[in-house]
């Protein structure tokens, strides 16, 4: 066998969004959740997910609990057969809830250490996206606290990258050898940056200063280089394909107001479903929003810290949603007195919104339901019975 043929599958990212409402208004509880967690994804990928909590966007308008599990899985059927089984769980165990999946299978490179060489380095600088996942357990020693964390990204990334990141909170979980499951609180730093060696050699620097500084085994790096970056509206947003695809659009809204205090929570809520929403309802576009800080050092290397928000949209990439993109951040901009809006764009993903059930039934999907689940599907699923 070729040296080319024996290299292990590509790692890609499976991003899941779970819906929590029920068809009887009731929520997925967040017991029920982490139990679907425990025992339906982490058995399928034991090496380890990241979940996020964040809002998704309701027919009516209102922002309702969504949570979203991040995969980094190899690229093969196997794989993705086990994500539609997780997809077709859930969804049959919790009526009137859905599972959007959006896979990011190009141009996306994977790493766990210093070295890896995970950026193409072009002639002409481009911008890309590479995401940081920082684990906070500690062997033996408990965690990494909030303020050491924050204290790593004042004294180790920042200085080196001072035009900006964005710090979203995150739970990491993964079972070991022994079959017992592990969690931990994590950290992921999303950087935007020019690809060039200065810059890949400083991201080795933080995680070394990290796996050294915290006892830590390895930080996960993902970096995409298939993206479009923009920090204003622009009619180069989008690339309108002839036969429209589905894309995701990332737009980090700072809330910071120069010689005000902030964008209230109740003020970007109103800016959702007043501004957001209608531009989107008529295609009913998965929009989930998520907590985040963001933080960079101005020219006197005063670090700035600024509550965040980050709206994630995956849509059609059409002209009448370009459209609405550019006018959605620039009511921003002029409502709130912002400079920029960031506008991340990567048109190479794949999605699923439903995953079409088994031929034979709900019946077939009993083996891949844990107890605690058949015997809540006499309940929860009129007809069934088991």
């Amino acid at each position: 066998m070729s040296a080319a043929l024996s290299q292990p599958p590509a790692l890609i990212q499976h991003d899941l969004y779970f819906s929590q409402t029920l068809l009887n208004g009731d929520q997925v509880t967040p017991e029920q959740f982490q139990s679907f967690i425990n025992e339906v994804i982490t058995p399928r990928f034991p090496a380890g997910l990241t979940l996020y909590e964040a809002q998704g966007q309701a027919q009516n308008g209102s922002l309702t609990s969504t949570q979203v599990i991040s995969l980094f899985v190899e690229d093969t059927a196997t794989s993705e057969a086990s994500v539609n089984e997780i997809v077709t769980v859930y969804e049959r165990c919790f009526p009137g809830t859905r599972v959007v999946q959006a896979a990011n299978t190009d141009e996306l490179k994977v790493g766990f250490g210093i070295g890896e060489n995970l950026i193409d380095n072009d002639p002409v600088p481009e911008l890309i996206q590479v995401d940081l996942l920082f684990g906070r357990a500690i062997a033996g020693m408990g965690e990494v606290s909030p303020e050491q964390f924050q204290r790593f990204v004042d004294q180790s990334i920042t200085p080196r990258f001072p035009e900006g990141l964005t710090v979203i909170d995150a739970r990491g979980q993964f079972q070991d050898r022994t079959g017992t499951i592990i969690k931990e609180p994590s950290q992921a730093v999303s950087l935007i940056l020019e690809d060039t060696p200065q810059n890949e050699a400083a991201l080795d620097q933080i995680v070394g200063d990290y796996v050294q500084q915290f006892q830590q085994e390895s930080v996960l790096q993902a970096v995409n280089e298939a993206i479009t970056v923009r920090f204003g509206p622009d009619d180069q947003l989008i690339d309108s394909d002839s036969v429209p695809e589905i894309i995701q659009v990332d737009l980090f809204f700072g809330r910071n107001i120069a010689g005000r205090d902030e964008v209230s929570e109740a003020q970007f809520q109103d800016f959702v479903d007043e501004v957001i929403a209608p531009r989107f309802s008529h295609q009913s576009v998965p929009i989930t929003v998520f907590d985040a800080d963001g933080q960079f050092q101005d020219r006197t290397s005063t670090i700035i810290e600024e509550n965040s928000k980050v709206v994630s949209l995956l849509l059609p990439d059409t002209q009448r949603n370009e459209a609405a993109i550019n006018q959605t951040v620039t009511q921003y901009m002029q409502q709130f007195q912002q400079e920029s809006v960031l506008m991340v764009v990567d048109e190479e993903i794949e999605t699923k919104i439903e995953v079409e059930s088994p031929a034979c039934g709900i019946g077939r999907c009993e083996t891949l339901l844990p107890d605690w689940l058949l015997q809540n599907l006499s309940v929860m699923v009129p007809g069934f019975s088991h």
